[in-house]
């Protein structure tokens, strides 16, 4: 809601002008006020603790002003940078830009000086959603960076901050943030209300916190969506999504979310609208691979020989000759020992892990073949799969589509292509009926709207099609 006209005025009344304020950023909890008396006249200042330099606010603004004797408020302060304003809104924006607002007595304007902080040195580079020409600034484990990544990115008085201190034998701090004229009220109040009943005397990780904002703890599929990304943070923000920033976490987590938010990847809005629409097309295509490639292979090789061209035919008995196994045997035992090497390249040290890559690639590859424990027709449908779940920029979403694919080989491997079809049409029945928040997980398909699914599969040219405003529900 907007504020009134009147309330943008400053007024005589100090108290006033300091409501007013609180309320034109929506009371949110970054907002800080300091009152002192200077030269017998009451004052106090105004600031945005998340993008301020308190150190900076203490030596260079209040000391200065508590020992002032006699002279203007202008005149006592050792800073360069002092602007008078004569309305809230103009202090308003001061203060999203790191000024603190000074107020006092007597006075129809707000002073402005500078107090802004700098972000960190320290603040790391992007590792999981690595970008080309997009920004290589990516979160790091201390909350209070965090949010001043977000907040350098998101100047807006209408971004709201909500602070959580959680666990009692070692308090962890949690920060939700939210544009409280987009974003969903009733959403914002349902994870208050889950942080505050959260009782834990200790938090070990993220991931106890997240954990309980899923809504369905049975389904495969992630209801959380992390991100190491500020600006991506920004632009969900920016789309009426709420953002969680924890303490000791260098990922962002938005929520609510949808299924088609996960195959989306940074790059898509940094190219030319052809190659995000191309790509982001291929990532759908690559799940349907993921998922389905071992169970085709498994149905025909089992149940469905006949429908392969007769040279295809021989290619592939040759290929299965000598074996011992039956497909299904040969795609978990195959699946299997690319987990296990996807583990242990994770835990090992990045030097060890490369070499690790090679060894599994090429030595373990080449010599279950030649030991006749797997065909070479299983070696390329896996190695397709494997390359088809590495596309995806979500993590979660990777281990969902891994995950899913074994009971629908072993479908596969009993009823042939029914099998494939009746686990898809319960796989499409549970994605229908999931939600998060109340937010429809498979939307726009359910509930179907034609117009949103157009822009969700496709990435549309905005100077053509036109920019609308954004749907909280839409990917």
């Amino acid at each position: 809601m907007e504020m009134q006209q009147d309330s943008l005025q400053i007024s005589e009344e100090i108290e006033v002008n300091i409501q007013n304020l609180y309320q034109y950023f929506h009371s949110s909890d970054d907002v800080r006020s300091r009152e002192f008396t200077m030269q017998s006249l009451k004052g106090s200042l105004l600031y945005l603790s998340t993008i301020t330099d308190t150190d900076k606010l203490q030596s260079d603004i209040l000391k200065p002003l508590l020992q002032s004797g006699e002279g203007r408020l202008e005149d006592v302060l050792p800073i360069l940078d002092v602007e008078l304003v004569t309305d809230l809104k103009s202090a308003a924006t001061g203060m999203l830009q790191g000024k603190c607002a000074i107020l006092l007595e007597q006075r129809m304007d707000i002073v402005l000086v500078d107090a802004s902080a700098k972000v960190a040195h320290s603040v790391g580079e992007s590792q999981n959603e690595q970008t080309i020409r997009g920004s290589h600034v990516g979160f790091v484990d201390d909350v209070y960076i965090n949010g001043q990544l977000v907040h350098q990115r998101l100047k807006n008085v209408n971004l709201v901050e909500r602070h959580f201190t959680l666990g009692s034998e070692s308090p962890t701090n949690v920060k939700l943030l939210y544009m409280c004229d987009i974003a969903d009220m009733k959403v914002v109040d349902d994870i208050i209300a889950n942080l505050l009943t959260n009782q834990a005397t200790f938090i070990k990780s993220g991931g106890q916190i997240t954990d309980r904002l899923e809504g369905s703890h049975l389904s495969p599929f992630p209801q959380l969506l992390f991100t190491e990304r500020p600006d991506t943070t920004v632009s969900h923000l920016m789309e009426g999504r709420i953002a969680l920033l924890i303490d000791g976490s260098s990922f962002a987590t938005i929520l609510p979310v949808t299924f088609f938010m996960f195959f989306q990847a940074a790059d898509d809005f940094n190219a030319r609208w052809w190659n995000g629409t191309f790509f982001r097309i291929l990532r759908l295509i690559s799940v349907m691979i993921g998922i389905a490639l071992p169970s085709v292979y498994i149905s025909i090789v089992s149940n469905h020989f006949d429908i392969l061209p007769i040279d295809l035919v021989f290619s592939l008995k040759a290929s299965l000759e000598n074996i011992p196994f039956n497909p299904l045997m040969e795609a978990m035992f195959m699946i299997t020992v690319l987990e296990l090497l996807r583990e242990a390249a994770i835990r090992l040290p990045k030097s060890i892990a490369a070499t690790l890559s090679i060894v599994g690639g090429l030595v373990i590859g080449s010599e279950v073949v030649n030991a006749n424990l797997v065909s070479t027709t299983m070696i390329v449908v896996i190695s397709l799969t494997a390359v088809a779940s590495f596309s995806l920029p979500s993590h979660e979403m990777r281990l969902a589509i891994r995950l899913i694919s074994f009971p629908i080989m072993i479908a596969s491997a009993m009823l042939g292509f029914a099998g494939i079809a009746f686990s898809f049409s319960f796989l499409f029945m549970h994605l229908s009926k999931l939600e998060t928040f109340g937010v429809p997980y498979f939307y726009p398909f359910t509930p179907f709207e034609p117009r949103r699914i157009l822009t969700t599969l496709v990435q549309l040219p905005k100077r053509i099609f036109g920019s609308k405003a954004p749907d909280r529900r839409a990917s």
